[in-house]
């Protein structure tokens, strides 16, 4: 690698890493705004919220990576161009196309790492990601005492709170309406308790102090009994507001398996649908030969009258039904196909980005000889919007088997590295290359 190489590798690492760092910055914000409801609902600890953003990284990185590199490409290209450090190495018999070889270098790189990246580390960051919110949904909202509202939150107990205040966790004026058809009917009365919290908030103590118990016996209802007290404590436990972590089993969707996992899985479900096939094809002929002999035993008994119509189309719709479950059943098994033959592709189409970007961003770079680094992250993200809309407009369309699994993300990889490819080729002089420089 001679002093040219290493000079334009360096005018990317700042783009690259400010790329990096901001858009993932964007992803996190996004993060937040989908999971914070659900921690301050479930009162999360901080270190299950860190662990949430942690496991959120797996997908993120794998967007961040390819679009930072088209930034990245953009901005140190439109930079050397702005400088007229293209024009002066392109006066010295460099081709474009070798200028941008450290880069593709680089890209080839990154581009391997993301493979095993998204093929062995972001399965198993989704499949956690994904019980580790299943958990947290599981978890009860964290119960809130409000005033003179009737909550029905404690099993087998209704209460109504005049005034709490909540910084010293006292509540005035309580009553309790005890629910329990089994107990007999009893109302309990405090000027004022305390909210006990412990066990992580799993369970909760009410103290009561200083009131009473009415009570109504059971069989003989003319009978009251009046209790006072001076504390009195209702405990409440397994609340379910503590987080019970299930492990990592559990079925994993496509997007948390590797593609070795996928391509087995694909074929077993080839089997499974050459089988139905096989007997739905068997069905038919088993029921049209079962019909043809019953037709010919009519014939020949020359009993014409027990040829009804009325027989014969409710067993054809008997046998169109069949026909059609049969073949819901073998489409079924198609869907989930190509549903696994998209994420194996998008596996490896996503970090062949990097690659595409860096033919499509040098010459949108070198271009733009005025706006500056304003104007290179618009285009970026302009671009990478455009392929990520056809990313998911691909994927949606192999998994309905309307295009192949594999045009549906190759696609727009194919279209816009041939345009890079094209634009990078134009800027030089002569076709393919120019003059290469010298070490």
């Amino acid at each position: 690698m001679n002093i040219l190489d290493r000079y334009i590798l360096r005018k990317h690492v700042g783009p690259f890493s400010f790329a990096v760092v901001t858009i993932t910055f964007i992803f996190i914000m996004r993060v937040l705004v989908d999971f914070l409801d659900l921690f301050a609902t479930r009162n999360v600890d901080f270190l299950t919220m860190a662990e949430t953003f942690a496991l959120s990284l797996g997908w993120i990185f794998a967007l961040t990576f390819p679009m930072s590199v088209l930034v990245a490409v953009v901005m140190a290209f439109g930079r050397l161009s702005q400088d007229s450090e293209l024009d002066a190495v392109h006066a010295g018999g460099v081709s474009f196309l070798r200028t941008l070889a450290p880069v593709i270098l680089a890209a080839m790189v990154l581009t391997t790492a993301l493979f095993y990246y998204n093929n062995a580390v972001l399965p198993d960051a989704n499949h956690r990601l994904k019980t580790l919110t299943a958990d947290i949904h599981k978890m009860r909202p964290t119960i809130a005492i409000r005033e003179r509202v009737f909550l029905d939150e404690f099993e087998g107990y209704r209460m109504l709170v005049r005034e709490v205040e909540d910084e010293s966790n006292i509540v005035k004026d309580v009553t309790i309406y005890v629910l329990d058809p089994r107990e007999a009917t009893r109302t309990i009365h405090a000027p004022w308790g305390e909210l006990l919290y412990d066990d992580s908030g799993n369970r909760l103590t009410i103290r009561l102090h200083n009131g009473e118990i009415h009570e109504v016996d059971k069989e003989y209802q003319s009978s009251y009994f009046l209790l006072d007290f001076e504390t009195h404590d209702l405990i409440f436990d397994d609340l379910g507001t503590k987080l019970e972590r299930r492990g990592d089993g559990g079925v994993r969707g496509d997007r948390e398996l590797s593609a070795g996992a996928m391509l087995e899985l694909a074929r077993e479900l080839e089997v499974e649908k050459a089988a139905q096939a096989d007997s739905l094809v068997e069905n038919v002929r088993r029921d049209l030969d079962e019909l043809r002999d019953r037709i010919r035993e009519v014939l020949t008994e020359g009993d014409v009258s027990r040829m009804r119509a009325a027989d014969f189309a409710s067993a054809a719709r008997i046998q169109l039904r069949k026909i059609r479950n049969s073949e819901s059943r073998v489409e079924r098994k198609q869907t989930d196909i190509n549903r696994y033959q998209v994420e194996i592709h998008k596996k490896f189409s996503f970090p062949v980005a990097c690659l595409v970007f860096v033919f499509l961003g040098a010459p949108l770079g070198a271009m733009v000889r005025r706006g500056g680094a304003g104007v290179g992250a618009g285009l970026s993200f302009l671009f990478f919007l455009l392929y990520y809309m056809a990313s998911l407009g691909g994927e949606k369309l192999g998994d309905r088997g309307i295009i192949a699994p594999a045009l549906g993300m190759w696609g727009i990889n194919i279209i816009l590295g041939g345009i890079g490819l094209l634009l990078v080729l134009k800027r030089d002089s002569r076709f393919p290359f120019r003059r290469t420089s010298s070490p």
